[in-house]
């Protein structure tokens, strides 16, 4: 498959993303950072949604470029097998990142909930 196939296959493209992320530990934030390519344009690339094809190829030049793979290589990529998921955990923080006292009410907030859904669920 050639570059210029890609935006007609974007939706086949999102799913092969997603996974070849997924599978080297890339959070949608963190890969976000590394590529300079924002959160609300990487999600539209990752639905296969995005319907710009100059954008869809500005910024799939900078993933690929990144994941220094290339594009048959993606549209070839079949995952890893994965076992049923019970949990995620995201622990991409700075190493010195301290949260603010406001997101550490919510923080606790939100743990609070979790405690009750587990009670009643």
């Amino acid at each position: 498959m050639i570059f210029d196939d890609l935006f007609e296959n974007r939706s086949l493209l999102a799913l092969k993303l997603k996974d070849y992320l997924r599978d080297r530990g890339y959070t949608k934030v963190s890969f976000s950072c590394l590529t300079g390519i924002s959160r609300p344009t990487l999600d539209k690339i990752l639905n296969g949604s995005i319907d710009s094809k100059t954008t869809f190829d500005k910024h799939m030049q900078k993933i690929l470029k990144h994941l220094n793979v290339s594009v048959n290589d993606l549209m070839l990529y079949s995952g890893k097998n994965r076992k049923e998921v019970e949990a995620v955990f995201s622990q991409n923080a700075p190493e010195h990142h301290k949260m603010s006292e406001t997101a550490v009410k919510q923080y606790n907030l939100m743990l609070d909930i979790v405690d009750l859904c587990a009670i009643y669920y």
